[in-house]
């Protein structure tokens, strides 16, 4: 039995590397490109950013996210207002139909609040977004370094930046 083990192991060992930065879909929800930046060694909190789409015909409502990575996550928007940026949370996000939501730095995000460990270039981590109408939606997030996701559209780059 240990024979089969051993390589069954290795296998999906050597396949995470691929599976990270994995998009999610479901029923016409489809999310793409997760990422987050990485965290000071003190820090105790994080952002994760995406893009997600409404591919369906009818308003979808994201309503929650959960991840182990924190003791919470929450769905936060960040906007200016007379020269102040301030930052909300949500309880939930309407996604009418074919509507395409970007979350990044200085606007929608998932607040990672009371990390179980900081955030290092490279880690990947599983979050799941809770939708009304389409259930659970699970991806892979890839942690970055501290200038994010830039680069061409292979990089998933230029279209996380406002």
């Amino acid at each position: 039995m240990r024979r089969f083990l051993a390589p069954l192991f290795m296998s999906l060992s050597l396949a995470a590397p691929a599976l990270a930065h994995e998009d999610g879909h479901h029923d016409g929800v489809m999310v793409e490109h997760p990422w987050a930046r990485t965290t000071g060694t003190m820090t105790r909190a994080g952002a994760v950013y995406m893009t997600v789409k409404n591919g369906s015909h009818e308003m979808v409502t994201l309503t929650g996210v959960a991840t182990e990575r924190a003791k919470a996550a929450e769905i936060h928007q960040s906007s200016e207002e007379g020269g102040v940026m301030k930052m909300r949370m949500l309880e939930s996000l309407p996604i009418a139909p074919g509507e395409t939501i970007e979350f990044a730095p200085g606007g929608y995000h998932v607040m990672l609040i009371g990390l179980t460990e900081p955030l290092k270039e490279g880690d990947v981590f599983p979050v799941t977004l809770t939708f009304d109408k389409a259930g659970n939606v699970p991806v892979i997030v890839t942690v970055t370094g501290m200038d994010g996701m830039k680069g061409g559209h292979g990089e998933h780059g230029d279209h996380h930046k406002h």
